[in-house]
């Protein structure tokens, strides 16, 4: 190992410490300067402590007045007497630590003011729980909004505001009186409970007032968690030097070298025991090949593609519209025209560039967020150019599936990102490496539906456009219109330096070249209950023609649709008190839906989310945003505006019939697995979980608790779960396990399945891949045998293995005898013959 680079590696891995204090501690200062502090990590970690005590006392105050032991009932009692006294202590401790200096020092806080913003707090709350209960269904379509648009509290509030005055209702129905009494009287509560506010009286004469500070305790509590939460913000860099393998005396330590980054497990948020067994497993060399696995995608080499970062940057910069890159700057809308002026504020035109101006406002909010991810992948990937070679440390989550530890710049990226790295060590192309390159460049522009030799022909009659973009990619934008535009550009600067000289076979190349899954999800299912309809559709069985799985659940919707073309059913449409007042004919939603068209866009989603248990409520999802995305490209409404979303439901409910048609074992599958698993809840088995190995042996342990707790849902302030209140309350809930444990198996199954395939391809001499769960990539030149490797590790897993069956094993352990009648059996394997994902290119592609 090269010592500067040590050096370097120690140096970058202290930086990573500074960089994460100064975040947590930017972070907190902004919410107290913002007033926003309840709402920041340690706001949120420290109310969740004080939430349990301060609900008692307020009970204890609320009982006292009651019982007449506190003597008049006062009004604020008259006034929170029928408020959960739960929602009542959030929303006060909200307003404690956002107005209190407990993380820095500001202006002192005034008692009334204070008291008056926690009293109005809960006076708001109020009003838009009476208003959910007259007008729910309204009230749940701003909901619905308000979490889609995430707005800040105060733009909630007018907003609601605005919707009263529509409704002809009163904001306002306590006094200022009264919230300062209701303020007052929470305020003592929590200085009785705790101690932890302390009342000064500051100045003098019409100076004088009653300030709220921290008490010393309180501080020292702020102080003590700020130090015990800053690590959990650790800032993860690349390494430059290989970081440690994962080995027994490395699991709980992690990849890096020196004290400056927080240690981590192997499996990121296990428990002790959990650990212990892990421990056991590794020492007895039963995992040797999924540490095997790990420890290969954490050496792989890989570097900064710089071209592709100064061309990225540039669009970036310009606001360039570039796949999913989002914009620098926000967009401003178009001045309003001069035929506005003098109109009313109610005017049809007035109205309409309103609108216009809401969403690019809309718009402008939303990207945020992915704003600051792009500039911070950027500054990242900018940081880490200088360097010939960085890796990134790998760990698992409790399914086996794995990650890198970095954020912002890793091989698991959105496009912008994966095009920015390429292997450090380029291999020559050869004959098969050319053909594949030629293939990946394909896939990369979004030809990835047509066949093997299709592609190839597209990536050599591409030539010149390879060679236009190379040349000049700032000016030349034809790659910003691909699928895929960063990866593709990398693909135009790769592809014209193979050409640019007699032997493009000889071209040393550094690109990743990634085969896909077909649906990675129904191919597991498929395979484990050998289903030979499902199977066809996601290409398991011998076949030189690729099946589309989406594109097949498309036609079985179409088909069921034009079944109804002379139905003379239809959808009711009812008012506010359940009266039908009109009816939609199925004949005419499915005929507007025929003409808008059911293509695999429309089912992509739903048919994705069904090997994790995909519900009709998701597909009703799916459906709706996949509409919305088409109109939003240009497509014709479909149908009246006012009956948009009874069509888009109409074509929900179809694609939710049509699924089963396609995909079979899947339904089975999950079902019994959902009834295994709520029958393991209902048994509390005393080691209290679900447990399986995967065909590598990597133990999974499922848990999901009843605690009995409820959450405090506020419409502006939020959400909080009370902590349990009894290790009495420590069961398993047999539903959120029944739930959760379906898509838990099919992940455990392809992270075992991304592990027997790394493990295989290092033993024939691979050493460099790219890795997303159900993608997986390597050099153009191993493509060929990478791909076989893919198929043949696959089909051991299930050949050597009956996954259900060993499930099973270790699931009726842990039910109990009265329940073991109610255990369904598995069912039935099918008659596909798995040695035909063998000969089908299609399988990952």
């Amino acid at each position: 190992m090269n010592d500067d680079l040590y050096l370097e590696e120690l140096q970058l891995e202290e930086d990573a410490r500074g960089l994460t204090i100064q975040r947590f501690h930017k972070e907190h200062l902004k919410g107290t300067l913002e007033e926003t502090f309840s709402e920041t990590f340690l706001g949120s970690h420290i109310i969740r402590n004080y939430l349990m005590p301060f609900t008692s006392g307020i009970t204890r105050f609320l009982d006292d007045a009651n019982s007449g032991r506190a003597g008049k009932k006062t009004t604020a009692y008259k006034l929170i007497g029928e408020i959960d006294p739960a929602l009542c202590a959030f929303l006060a401790l909200k307003a404690i630590f956002n107005k209190i200096g407990v993380y820095h020092e500001g202006k002192p806080c005034g008692l009334t003011s204070l008291a008056i913003y926690a009293g109005g707090l809960i006076h708001d709350e109020l009003r838009l729980r009476e208003f959910d209960e007259e007008h729910h269904k309204w009230s749940q379509r701003i909901h619905d909004d308000f979490n889609k648009r995430e707005l800040p509290r105060h733009k909630r509030e007018e907003y609601m505001q605005k919707v009263f005055a529509k409704a002809d209702l009163e904001w306002s129905i306590w006094t200022k009186s009264d919230m300062l009494l209701v303020g007052l009287a929470l305020l003592n509560v929590f200085k009785e409970v705790t101690g932890d506010i302390e009342v000064e009286t500051t100045g003098s004469g019409k100076a004088k007032r009653d300030v709220v500070k921290a008490s010393p305790g309180l501080l020292l509590t702020v102080e003590k968690n700020s130090g015990l939460c800053e690590a959990l913000f650790t800032t993860y860099y690349p390494t430059v030097i290989p970081p440690k393998d994962w080995s027994v005396d490395t699991l709980n330590v992690g990849g890096y070298h020196t004290h400056h980054v927080s240690p981590y497990p192997l499996v990121k948020g296990s428990k002790k025991a959990y650990r212990e067994i892990l421990k056991e497993l590794v020492a007895t060399n039963v995992l040797d090949r999924v540490l095997g696995a790990v420890n290969a995608l954490q050496r792989t080499r890989w570097q900064v593609n710089v071209r592709v970062l100064d061309a990225i940057e540039h669009v970036y910069n310009r606001n360039i519209p570039c796949g999913g890159l989002p914009r620098a700057n926000n967009r401003k809308p178009d001045p309003a025209p001069r035929n506005l002026e003098g109109l009313e504020a109610d005017h049809p035109a007035v109205k309409e560039y309103r609108a216009y101006c809401f969403g690019i406002h809309e718009r402008n909010r939303r990207v945020v967020g992915k704003r600051v991810m792009a500039a911070r992948s950027f500054q990242i990937a900018r940081k880490m150019s200088k360097y010939d070679t960085i890796y990134f440390p790998h760990d698992l989550d409790s399914r086996g599936r794995a990650y890198p530890k970095p954020s912002g710049l890793n091989p698991q990226g959105p496009d912008y990102v994966k095009g920015l790295l390429q292997f450090a060590t380029g291999k020559p192309l050869g004959r098969d490496g050319l053909k594949w390159l030629a293939i990946h460049g394909a896939n990369c522009f979004g030809k990835d539906k047509l066949l093997m030799h299709e592609r190839a022909d597209w990536g050599k009659d591409n030539l010149d456009l390879a060679r236009r973009v190379a040349a000049d990619p700032r000016h030349n934008l034809e790659w910003t219109k691909s699928d895929n535009p960063c990866q593709f550009l990398a693909w135009c600067f790769d592809w014209a330096e193979a050409h640019a000289g007699p032997f493009p076979e000889q071209h040393v190349s550094k690109l990743h070249v990634d085969l896909d899954a077909t649906c990675s999800g129904l191919q597991h299912f498929s395979a484990m209950l050998r289903d030979k309809v499902g199977g066809f559709h996601v290409n398991m069985t011998p076949n030189q023609q690729r099946q589309d799985v989406y594109g097949a659940v498309a036609k079985v919707t179409e088909r069921l649709m034009r079944e109804d073309f002379g139905s003379n059913e239809g959808v009711e449409i009812k008012d506010k008190e359940g009266k039908v007042v009109s009816s939609i004919p199925f004949a005419n939603l499915s005929r507007a839906w025929v003409t808008f068209g059911i293509d695999r866009s429309i089912t992509k989603r739903p048919v994705m989310v069904k090997p994790y248990s995909g519900t009709r409520t998701s597909c009703g999802q799916y459906v709706v945003e996949a509409v919305d995305e088409k109109i939003g490209e240009g497509a014709a409404m479909p149908f009246p505006k006012e009956d948009l979303w009874t069509f888009k439901m109409y074509g929900a409910d179809k694609v939710w019939k049509a699924i089963p048609e396609v995909v079979i074992a899947a339904d089975g599958a999950m079902k019994w697995l959902m009834t295994m698993s709520r029958l393991v809840g209902k048994s509390q088995p005393v080691e209290k979980r679900i447990e399986w190995k995967t065909p590598l042996g990597f133990p999974v342990h499922q848990y999901k608790f009843d605690t009995t707790s409820r959450r405090v849902k506020t419409f502006f302030d939020g959400k909080i779960i009370k902590p349990r209140l009894s290790e009495d309350l420590d069961t398993l809930d047999p539903r959120q396990m029944a739930s959760s444990v379906p898509p838990s198996f099919v992940h455990s199954l392809d992270g075992c399945h991304l592990q027997a395939t790394v493990s295989k391809a290092a033993e024939q001499g691979i050493t460099d891949f790219a890795a997303v769960h159900d993608s997986f990539g390597v050099h153009a030149c191993d493509v060929e045998r990478f791909s076989l490797i893919i198929r043949e590790a696959f089909v051991e897993m299930y050949e050597t293995h009956d996954v259900l069956s060993e499930f099973y094993e270790t699931a009726e352990q842990l039910i109990s005898d009265e329940l073991k009648e109610d255990i369904p059996p598995i069912p039935p394997m099918g008659s596909l013959d798995l040695k035909g994902i063998l000969s089908n290119p299609f399988f990952f592609s």
